[in-house]
């Protein structure tokens, strides 16, 4: 019913014959899943960028940065992260992996 008032008003009152305004480009639900899965992903290398010991690569070892996720589509709707601790003692590897945890239950990225 919304969609109905809403085109009705649009096409009464010519708002897209207005210089400068372009139409929202409707998304399917798969546009609309990589997308979501593409800014969390983004947000959440922001978020770790300051941790050194910390790297995005994907499954097959390929280092991942927020451009190159853009562009990456899995056939099996993901992108495929992993998120690999370099660390030079074991205590090191398990404390950022407690850190990075806490981040992500907590979403404080």
């Amino acid at each position: 019913m919304i969609d109905l008032i809403v085109g009705w008003v649009q096409n009464s009152f010519n708002f897209f014959n207005v210089t400068g305004f372009k139409p929202v480009e409707k998304l399917t639900p798969s546009q609309m899943g990589y997308k979501f899965e593409h800014d969390e992903l983004k947000r959440l290398m922001l978020r770790l960028k300051r941790f050194e010991t910390v790297e995005f690569t994907d499954v097959g070892g390929t280092p991942l940065t927020p451009q190159i996720v853009e562009n990456r589509y899995g056939k099996d709707g993901g992108i495929d992260c992993v998120i690999r601790i370099i660390a030079p003692t074991k205590k090191g590897a398990k404390n950022v992996a407690t850190r990075i945890r806490n981040i992500l239950i907590n979403g404080d990225y």
